[in-house]
């Protein structure tokens, strides 16, 4: 079986220039030796868009990060958003409009549900005469919401009805989702296959340590002080086990009012809108997307059985999992647990459980008012699971108090190179084995990861047989695709590769009629993985130009010899240069294009490549006469500067910007800024003011790497750009000492340093240190060992001061 990338086109020259601005995709080989599987981006253009879901009569509904919905018809965007909430989202960091479910019944009563973070500065002034649509406030405690619209069946659910909104959850301040930190936030909202409504939510805790409470960076004392959390609440990731919080948890809710179902597990009749009313499943780091296993659910509310979920959590400093809850009220063990094992920092605290009280406190010299979260929790185990009193282990915690034995993952895997791994039993004791080991339940190949997101399962008949009734996951951060066989138990069976190199894969679906693996790579990119058991393939068009602005009249060398057809087919070529003129034929032709003097004038050239069978694809280029791209250079913030891992710091983003032909009002701008972690990043909404401001997260100095990208794209009315970019590290305040400075006559100076290998550092200058002005030597140092050195040559020689910096 062959795996052939290419580019799904509807016609559109708006589909067209997307092409233009993406690299050629390459050939790949999958796991069979009949049909072939193809990849094709469709759709449109997309502003950080997150996750996709269908109709049943397969119309396709995408969302936004920023707040926005649309309708996707027969493969072509609807011109306006089905919905736009962007004045309410808040769209900062990992935080925005998460999630998105149609009503089962949705082809009758319109119902759309939206789950989303709320900017605090809606939160806090919507409705009041101080209310400015255009301010907001990010980098502050807030809450999730979920609301409810009615699209309009009259237009083909292209639009929504404003004053059909109800709020389900989330309706004051102190009843929503708590948000707490820059990530962890919201996740996945499905149907269950008896109606209910299901949504998840992360912890609300800082990555950057065991955060236990009162974490630096997270917004607890706001989120105190405003309600959005109560004091017993904070205690930072321990959240996740608190049967009075929203956060770490799976909630199940009537989807006409938000209440929890009577038939979940901690319900309270008299309290149908608490916390624990509303939960199904708790001790949950970032359940980021979920999935229902089809066929296994109750259409009987009162059943309890919405179906079984299929749970990507993702992983904090090691362990990645795939989580599969069957029933209700099962507790994953977060943060005690971090995969199929006790997570080391968290499960040696004394976290106390202000839900739990001992009842053997004050007695016989008991000091122990709360149970801790420790004690409440247990590994799995096929003996008898005991939870003692602390104050008398003779004595059993009473079952009127929550407690818990840890449901494990079915596979985890390692950051960053493995192993993956399922549990097993040795004796009555939880154990692991590696998936293919000798011995194992699980077959396949080993693999590794660091952002699990979740998956779907695939039940069509357009894939190969051994992929019907299979479920598919993705990574994140190790861009994978894997295909999953378990049985009929929910136990995983096999494990077999699938995809790579796939991008940033922030959400999968499938086609309800016509099948098809439907993905969303982070940010802009969606697309279709389709299955051809035998016929002709579609050509690859590949178009290139020797240059693409100048001077009219500007004479330009075109090459489509490049394109490629995957069974080596001959081409034919039809080149339409946008100028009125006669289209050409030639692979490689040339072409003239002329304008009035002084005038940039735009010209959208494409080709379209022909196979001998008929098949056809199309690539597009520009040109731009009588223009030169924009200047522009960043001025703030200052490219390899240092940024504080203390507080969040606010960056004026200013830059030089001219333009030879025309003025500033024929300008646009576009700011983005881009944490990179490890081999990930995470992306702010673009701002498309010329002169705006950034905020930083203090993250960094935690052993991985991270560094801010403040990128700025400046684009003419003509067509042209030009893009900037500065570069920002985080300060660990570590300075390396030099143990040799050696002076050569060159004049050279040679510095070297104790370093750790696998570390990067930066050597700096300064002709006077106390003015606290430092200029970078050279290029960063990447240490291969336990020393590290550079050579500075300065001329004319002069006194200079230098220091090393360790950067990550």
């Amino acid at each position: 079986m062959k795996f052939i990338r290419r580019r799904f086109w509807q016609g559109t020259l708006a589909l067209l220039m997307l092409a233009f601005s993406q690299m050629p995709l390459s050939l790949r080989a999958a796991t069979t030796n009949a049909g072939t599987f193809i990849e094709e981006t469709i759709g449109g253009t997309w502003n950080e868009a997150v996750g996709l879901t269908f109709s049943a009569t397969g119309q396709m509904f995408v969302w936004e990060r920023g707040g926005r919905v649309w309708a996707v018809d027969n493969g072509v965007k609807q011109s306006q958003p089905l919905i736009d909430i962007s004045d309410e989202v808040g769209s900062w960091h990992d935080h925005g409009l998460m999630g998105l479910a149609l009503h089962p019944d949705f082809l009758n009563n319109g119902y759309i549900y939206l789950l989303y973070v709320v900017d605090h500065y809606y939160l806090a002034n919507y409705g009041t005469p101080k209310y400015n649509v255009s301010s907001n406030e990010y980098f502050r405690a807030t809450i999730g919401r979920i609301t409810r619209y009615t699209a309009r069946s009259a237009d083909g659910f292209h639009s929504v009805d404003p004053n059909s909104r109800l709020v389900l959850l989330g309706e004051s301040i102190d009843a929503g989702f708590p948000i707490l930190y820059t990530s962890h936030g919201l996740g996945s909202l499905i149907f269950g296959e008896d109606g209910t409504l299901l949504a998840s939510c992360g912890d609300g805790g800082t990555q950057k340590a065991a955060d236990m409470g009162s974490a630096s960076g997270t917004y607890y004392a706001q989120g105190i002080a405003e309600g959005i959390i109560q004091p017993k609440e904070n205690v930072g990731s321990f959240r996740a086990q608190l049967t009075t919080s929203l956060a770490g948890k799976i909630l199940r809710l009537d989807p006409a009012t938000g209440d929890g179902v009577q038939s979940n597990p901690f319900y309270d009749a008299a309290h149908p809108r608490a916390a624990r009313s509303r939960i199904w499943a708790l001790g949950l780091r970032q359940p980021f997307r979920m999935t229902v296993r089809p066929g296994t659910g109750s259409h009987l509310r009162s059943d309890g059985r919405p179906g079984v979920l299929y749970i990507g959590d993702v992983g904090w400093l090691t362990w990645e999992e795939l989580d599969v809850c069957d029933r209700p009220g099962l507790n994953f063990g977060w943060p005690l647990f971090e995969g199929l094992e006790a997570q080391p920092l968290f499960s040696s605290g004394n976290g106390a459980n202000q839900d739990a009280p001992n009842p053997l406190f004050g007695v016989a010299g008991c000091a122990q008012q709360f149970f801790s979260f420790r004690d409440l929790v247990k590994q799995a185990t096929l003996g008898t699971v005991s939870w003692p009193n602390p104050c008398d282990p003779s004595q059993q915690i009473p079952n009127t108090i929550d407690r818990f034995v840890q449901t494990r993952p079915v596979i985890d895997w390692k950051q960053p190179g493995g192993p993956a791994r399922t549990g097993i039993f040795t004796g009555t004791n939880a154990g692991v084995i590696n998936i293919g080991a000798s011995g194992s339940p699980v077959s396949g190949p080993q693999f590794s990861g660091n952002c699990s997101i979740g998956g779907v399962w695939y039940t069509n008949t357009d894939f190969p047989a051994i992929y019907r009734n299979t479920y598919f996951h993705a990574d994140y951060g190790k861009r994978w695709i894997k295909n999953l066989v378990f049985d009929q138990n929910n136990a995983p069976v096999q494990v077999r590769d699938f995809s790579t190199n796939v991008g940033g894969i922030v959400f999968l679906a499938t086609h309800p009629i016509e099948g098809g693996l439907y993905y969303i790579s982070w940010t802009s990119t969606l697309r279709r993985i389709r299955y051809l058991a035998s016929g002709n393939l579609p050509p690859t068009a590949l178009a290139l130009q020797d240059r693409n602005y100048g001077p009219a009249p500007l004479t330009i060398h075109f090459t489509g010899s490049n394109s490629i057809d995957p069974e080596g087919l001959p081409l034919t070529y039809q080149w339409d240069f946008g100028d009125g003129s006669a289209a050409s034929t030639n692979a490689n032709p040339v072409h003239m294009f002329d304008a009035p003097a002084g005038v940039p004038t735009r010209y959208d050239v494409t080709l379209q490549v022909i196979d001998s069978g008929g098949l056809t694809n199309a690539a597009a280029l520009i040109v731009s006469v009588n223009n030169t791209p924009p200047a522009v250079t960043i001025t703030s913030p200052i490219n390899g500067s240092l940024y504080p891992t203390t507080t969040e710091t606010t960056y004026n983003c200013a830059a030089l910007i001219s333009d030879a032909e025309q003025d500033a009002s024929q300008l646009n701008c576009v700011w983005q800024t881009i944490l990179h972690h490890n081999n990930h990043t995470h992306n702010e909404p673009l701002d498309t003011n010329c002169a705006t401001t950034t905020v930083l997260a203090p993250v960094g100095c935690d052993g991985e790497t991270y560094f801010y990208s403040i990128i700025l794209t400046v684009t003419d009315a003509a067509g042209l750009s030009t893009t900037n970019e500065a570069r920002l590290y985080p300060n660990c305040n570590v300075v390396a000492p030099f143990i040799g400075i050696t002076f050569s006559s060159a004049p050279q100076v040679s510095l070297q340093w104790n370093a750790s290998a696998g570390k990067t550092y930066r050597v700096q200058y300064s002709s006077d240190p106390s003015t606290n002005v430092w200029d970078n030597l050279g290029s960063d140092v990447l240490a291969t060992n336990s020393t590290a050195s550079v050579t500075d040559g300065p001329a004319p020689f002069r006194q200079r001061f230098y220091r090393v910096l360790l950067l990550y």
